[in-house]
């Protein structure tokens, strides 16, 4: 004999399944996630077995830290087009988060890294593997040292820019240290979209800066 369920009983299954949906939506975002890093992973490494790579391409990223540098650049690009939209969607946006809405995470090119370290920021500096003629940076790596910029090479500029989600191939680039308004910026991100969170950029950065300064013997000590 079947019984018959309230509507109590009834919302309240209602309500499991649904949160039972959202669960699954999101394993499965997360192994969508996963396979992509996988994959590029493999395409660094195929990228970098069969390319050219200069002789003062030392050190290299390890393989481990691969999916680490990969996670933050997709946090900084998700960042930048959240933080835009914002921005051009609240016109009765408050200044002071308009200002934090406007934190930079990465830039791209010699002469903007160079222009970075110059004004006194603290961040790790990501090069390409097979710039030629060398000359055109080969001072980069010195000036890092001098001013205690930890660097590393990683992949190839073309492979650089398809990370990037950009068509010019870059020599290099910046990945600036989270500031004092790290967690406001996240905070405000994720206040106005709900569709995806972004979190713990500080803890990223942390874990690829570990990296870069112990695969470097000038930045072990």
């Amino acid at each position: 004999m079947e019984t018959t369920k309230t509507t109590s009983e009834i919302n309240i299954l209602t309500k499991n399944e649904g949160k039972n949906n959202i669960v699954n939506e999101e394993n499965v975002d997360n192994d969508k996630k996963k396979k992509n890093y996988d994959k590029s992973i493999e395409e660094i490494k195929i990228e970098n077995k069969n390319c050219y790579i200069s002789k003062i391409s030392e050190p290299l990223l390890k393989k481990k830290y691969y999916k680490n540098f990969l996670k933050i650049l997709d946090y900084a690009y998700y960042a930048k087009v959240s933080a835009s939209h914002i921005i051009k969607t609240n016109i009765n946006l408050d200044e002071e988060r308009k200002k934090i809405l406007k934190t930079k995470f990465i830039v791209i090119g010699l002469s903007q890294v160079i222009k970075a370290i110059r004004k006194g920021f603290q961040g790790i500096v990501i090069l390409a593997v097979d710039i030629f003629p060398i000359n055109i940076i080969c001072h980069l790596p010195a000036f890092c040292e001098e001013s205690n910029i930890p660097y590393t090479f990683v992949t190839t500029k073309n492979k650089l820019a398809h990370l990037c989600k950009l068509k010019r191939s870059i020599t290099c680039l910046f990945i600036f240290k989270p500031n004092d308004e790290i967690y406001k910026f996240e905070e405000t991100i994720n206040e106005y979209n709900n569709k995806q969170k972004i979190v713990n950029y500080e803890k990223l950065y942390d874990k690829l800066l570990k990296g870069v300064k112990k695969n470097h013997p000038f930045f072990q000590s």
